[in-house]
């Protein structure tokens, strides 16, 4: 990861612009030497106290300062210095050569100003000694130099976090489903975010994962130190741990500035020069800017918060890094006194309660009708087939909060097999009033207690899988976190623990209730388009007439209107019903006709004529032709093909391209 990269960004672009020339001087030649940027020809330097005020007399481009508090491009800027000290301030400019920076501007500031350091942010921040309520440090204090440590949170402190990175909704900060609306989603609509931990609240806190950031990550040995004095100013040293394992890790040394904007109390942030905030190695490229004006969104003398704006391919969020201070790790967050204002005593997991459960798992409606039955039947919801639900004990919150919100686009998340549609869990009733089930291919006893399903063999619901993870959820115990009698369940197995041994997150799968009412069977309608006439509809091939239905791939054509949406589940038979115009084509004999593809039959032409689903053509009426999912396992067809295929060469002679009259198709 390069640092600075808006700066060099800028700077290249400036390139494409002519030279910059001061207000009164002439510059315009392609290469300028350093002895024209300095003050007072190029800038001028106004010193009032400890207050600085810089000012470009450059004018079509942008000015680069290096000044004590970091480096800007402003064309005016005030630092405020609170330390007396030797200080310098270096301008430079873009040139047709490249960039060019004056000799440095030195001056003295000959008195303290700590009055500059009036907010304890400040010492909550570089300050190893300072706590709420403390006085401010004395003037020698300072002189001489304070500093501090943070490290990545590595346990659950009761600070309102349980690891090292958490997730925010930008458009929903305090997390309470109010700021939330599909159009903001739309229309990337972000809500401010509140410093205090009383204004906002993870959507997902991760604590520890191996696919994230495990606990023997190397970037667990990384550390943020934040130093003030009165030679060096704001220094930010920074160590990343990059590679091998915690404890003994290796990775990147960076010493640099930072500067806290602390005009807007609600809003504070803190800006890198030479460096940038923490974050682990492969979050580089997740988040855009990791240096210029980060949000502080809690900060107490044990914990701080900063926010990144996630910019990859995964889409907008706000990504929370969490830190705890030096004293916190030492002291295994013993130094953390309870009552502090700024802290949160977090709400150990409590799992729903249900009083009727094994009453509610064979209540349905059907027909208008709600009764008890003796056995029930469920499958996967193929919106949002599994979820993490995670324990969010934040005062304002305390409830089981999920993670995806149906999104499997993500690395972390990979969307569930095709197959999922074919999973059937059935639980009955006995005689003996015990509970016998039926999961996929594996069958037995089911207990059902305390809120938990428990079966005598393991079962597997479903399985996950892209090039990044496999999730799978399997077991014997499940623990049911939701059921809406009639409609669904959600049942989950452990996922993480909390630092007392309370399981803090599950991996549910959904499970929709399967309904029996009459209204809601039958065959499944496939909307088709009547384009059989476009080109690479209706074609030639092997002596025979085809008409695609969905053709050569994710970027292929065909009549179905949305190929995606097309499932075929295992049993299920797919019936294509066509009349051909009358007139158009001479046939010499009666052609055969089957439907082809390369998921299930694999079977092409001459040989699938002779398959038992081939079927002779009424060429003067309509013709039903099938196709059975033989295969054990659902298929779709847009990264392969499924056509009809009509004898041609030899039967007939005519426009086959305007054959057909009308074609429909149905799943049953």
């Amino acid at each position: 990861m390069k640092l600075n990269h808006i700066y060099s960004l800028m700077t290249s672009a400036l390139l494409l612009f002519g030279a910059c020339t001061p207000d009164d001087h002439d510059f315009g030649g392609a290469q300028y030497s350093s002895e024209n940027l300095v003050a007072p020809n190029a800038y001028t330097v106004t010193i009032d106290g400890n207050k600085v005020h810089l000012a470009s007399k450059i004018s079509g481009c942008t000015p680069l300062w290096v000044t004590p508090n970091g480096r800007s491009q402003e064309s005016e800027l005030t630092l405020e210095l609170p330390f007396a000290g030797d200080y310098e301030v270096t301008f430079g400019a873009e040139t047709r050569a490249g960039t060019v920076y004056g000799e440095p501007y030195k001056f003295t500031l000959g008195q303290n100003d700590f009055g500059l350091l009036s907010d304890d942010k400040w010492f909550y921040l570089a300050d190893n000694n300072f706590h709420t309520g403390d006085k401010l440090p004395d003037a020698a204090t300072l002189a001489a130099g304070i500093s501090k440590k943070w490290y990545p949170c590595d346990a659950d402190y009761g600070l309102g976090c349980t690891g090292p990175v958490m997730y925010m909704s930008p458009y929903d900060p305090d997390n309470d489903g109010k700021g939330f609306t599909a159009d903001d989603e739309a229309n990337l609509v972000y809500k401010d975010i509140t410093f205090g931990r009383d204004n906002w609240a993870p959507n997902w806190d991760p604590g520890f994962q191996s696919w994230l950031i495990p606990e023997t990550d190397p970037y667990m040995d990384s550390y943020m130190q934040f130093s003030m004095d009165a030679k060096n100013g704001c220094v930010a040293t920074v160590y990343r741990g990059e590679s091998g394992s915690k404890g003994a890790s290796t990775g990147s040394n960076m010493t640099g500035k930072f500067n806290l904007a602390l005009t807007d109390k609600t809003k504070p942030s803190i800006s890198f020069t030479d460096c940038y905030a923490l974050h682990n190695i492969s979050f580089d490229e997740v988040c855009a800017n990791y240096t210029q004006d980060i949000q502080i969104i809690e900060l107490t003398p044990y914990y701080l918060s900063l926010v990144t704006r996630r910019t990859n391919s995964e889409g907008n969020w706000y990504i929370v890094w969490n830190f705890v201070s030096e004293e916190v790790i030492q002291t295994h967050g013993e130094c953390i006194p309870k009552e502090d204002a700024g802290l949160i005593d977090k709400a150990e997991p409590v799992l729903p309660i249900f009083d009727n459960l094994d009453t509610d798992l064979f209540t349905i409606e059907a027909d208008g009708v709600t009764y008890v039955g003796s056995q029930m039947t469920f499958t996967i919801d193929e919106e949002m087939p599994y979820e993490w639900m995670w324990w969010n004990g934040s005062p304002s919150v305390t409830a089981w909060q999920g993670v995806t919100g149906g999104d499997y686009t993500a690395a972390w998340a990979p969307a569930a097999g095709d197959d999922i549609g074919d999973f059937e869990l059935v639980i009955s009733k006995a005689s003996d009033g015990s509970y016998d089930y039926t999961a996929g291919e594996t069958e037995g006893k089911l207990t059902i207690t305390d809120g938990k399903l428990v079966f005598d063999n393991e079962i597997t619901i479903l399985t996950a899988s892209n090039d990044f993870r496999t999730v799978t959820v399997t077991g014997k115990e499940f623990t049911v976190m939701s059921c809406e009698p009639g409609e669904s369940m959600m049942i989950g197995i452990p996922s993480s623990t909390d630092d007392k041994g309370n399981t803090d997150s599950y991996l549910v799968a959904k499970l929709n209730y399967k309904q029996i009412s009459a209204g809601q069977t039958g065959p499944t309608v496939v909307p088709l388009t009547d384009n059989y006439s476009d080109e690479g509809i209706t074609w030639t091939e092997n002596g025979c007439v085809r008409l695609a239905f969905h053709h050569y791939g994710d970027g292929g054509n065909g009549i179905f209107k949305d190929a995606a949406s097309v499932k075929l589940k295992k049993g299920q038979t797919i019936k294509v019903t066509f009349k051909l115009k009358e007139g158009v084509i001479t046939w010499s004999q009666t052609p055969k006709c089957a439907l082809i593809d390369n998921n299930i039959k694999t079977t092409w032409e001459p040989g699938c004529f002779d398959m038992d689903d081939a079927v002779t053509v009424n060429v003067n009426g309509e013709t039903t032709v099938t196709l059975k999912n033989t295969t054990g396992a659902t298929q779709k067809f847009t990264a392969t093909c499924l056509d009809l295929s009509i004898q041609f060469d030899g039967y007939g002679e005519g426009d086959y391209t305007d054959m057909f009259e009308s074609v429909s198709c149905i799943i049953e």
